[in-house]
């Protein structure tokens, strides 16, 4: 019991001596303080995404549907971007508001075989005078 009440007076003690001592900090060393709480804060959290990161190496979205191959860049702001989807290779332009598909191939293929599928799948573009003289027509009738 008097190990009890020892322990308390000395809490107490080494308490209002660190009242006085708190009064005679300087705003130089509060500063001080506070900047080292925040460094200290700040590695924590540092740590705590670094921890994250290596636990889920493909982050929250393991089982994720599509993989990214690969991309080039082709404008300023316009790629060509190669997904993989269920073992299927599609190939895609990507600009801003918009996803087109360019070519759907098989994993792997080479790159005639993956000329070749995509010159099959896509239709040919009429020129733009051919396009123009047929809407022409429509407003004449």
């Amino acid at each position: 019991m008097k190990k009890i009440i020892g322990l308390i007076a000395t809490c107490v003690l080494s308490q209002s001596v660190w009242a006085e001592d708190a009064s005679h900090i300087s705003a130089t060393a509060s500063l001080a303080k506070m900047g080292f709480g925040l460094l200290a804060v700040l590695a924590v959290m540092m740590l705590i995404a670094w921890g994250l990161k290596r636990a889920m190496p493909n982050g929250l979205g393991q089982n994720a549907v599509a993989k990214i191959v690969g991309g080039v860049s082709v404008g300023s702001r316009e790629r060509v971007v190669v997904v993989e989807v269920a073992g299927r290779w599609i190939v895609v332009g990507v600009a801003p508001g918009q996803v087109t598909s360019l070519a759907n191939i098989e994993q792997g293929a080479s790159l005639d075989q993956a000329l070749n599928s995509a010159s099959a799948q896509t239709t040919p573009i009429p020129p733009f005078a051919q396009w123009l003289n047929k809407s022409f027509g429509q407003f004449k009738r």
